[in-house]
């Protein structure tokens, strides 16, 4: 899909470039227990049809988050369609009120060996429920090294509440795994990533992630380089080796997290992505957290865009 739009291009390019503000990430630190309900929304657009300028899929995504104490935390979250114009005419699935996760998750931390590990269970989004296990190793305050690993399998629990639901658990379990390295620029709170490993659909395939970190967002410039067999495009069954595009992610307020027992909230964070070469397929990894995005990492690490809380900046 061929969405780009030269001046938006230019307009990131440009903020991406400008240098001089000061990095406050969202304040990520929370009581030793709480309860939290929060809701946001989930955006898909395309533009695949010559009778339509996009087709859309707005959701509504509600959601809890446990905190439990001791690094546990239990999270779960929904799917309820809004706005479905020509998704449907692809999957009646997305007309369906939906379960998107229900995940058990604890971190480990060995500080003084600098290694730091998130292990979770259940059902993930992208329609996988298994285990999952993330590593995270800051080297220095430039460098940090990633790693993930994953056993799932395809599941799926929705309704339309009508004449049409959706029950299904498979054992057909199958390996995910991604490794990569972190590149922290100071002072102009630049970030560089580079990852790649096996995804969700069992394709291969490299990533290189630019991001520039604002006070309360970030602009993420990224490159694809599919390996091996190539997925068929899900809008015109083309395949393609390399997709590019951009993400901005903004962190919505109150950015500061409540310090009470039981908290009600909107979502914290909103993503915009945008492909040159998107199949919707490729190069797809399922998220252990409903709030999960590029900006904020798994692992709570004292690292980029985290040790500016650590620090107090």
């Amino acid at each position: 899909m061929k969405i780009f739009r030269n001046r938006t291009v230019m307009l990131c390019l440009l903020l991406f470039l400008l240098a001089g503000q000061t990095l406050m990430a969202q304040d990520r630190l929370k009581p030793t227990k709480q309860f939290e309900l929060f809701c946001g929304l989930d955006l898909g657009y395309a533009d695949t049809n010559w009778l339509r300028l996009y087709d859309i899929q707005l959701n509504a995504t509600p959601g809890v988050r446990w905190n439990l104490g001791n690094d546990w935390t239990i999270a779960a979250q929904g799917l309820i369609p809004v706005v479905s114009v020509g998704y449907t005419f692809d999957s009646t699935i997305n007309k369906y009120w939906r379960v998107n996760m229900a995940v058990v998750s604890k971190q480990l931390h060995f500080n003084r060996a600098k290694q730091h590990l998130r292990l979770s269970a259940g059902w993930f989004n992208r329609e996988r429920y298994g285990l999952d296990v993330r590593w995270a190793w800051p080297v220095n305050s430039w460098l940090m090294l990633h790693a993930r690993a994953g056993l799932t399998a395809h599941w799926l629990l929705g309704s339309d509440f009508k004449d049409e639901s959706a029950a299904e658990l498979d054992t057909d379990f199958s390996l995910t795994g991604i490794a990569g390295a972190n590149f922290y620029v100071n002072p102009w709170d630049i970030e560089l990533r580079a990852s790649g490993g096996r995804y969700v659909n069992g394709d291969y395939g490299t990533q290189v992630d630019v991001m520039r970190h604002f006070k309360h967002c970030t602009l993420l410039l990224f490159a694809q380089l599919r390996i091996g067999d190539k997925i068929k495009n899900r809008f015109n069954k083309n395949t393609y080796t390399t997709n590019a595009g951009f993400k901005v992610i903004v962190m919505l307020p109150p950015y500061k997290k409540s310090t009470r027992r039981f908290v009600v909230r909107p979502a914290s964070n909103f993503r915009l992505t945008n492909n040159i070469n998107s199949d919707g397929l490729s190069m797809k990894m399922y998220n252990t957290d409903p709030e999960e995005n590029e900006r904020e990492y798994m692992v709570d690490v004292p690292w980029g865009v985290n040790s500016t809380i650590e620090e107090g900046k």
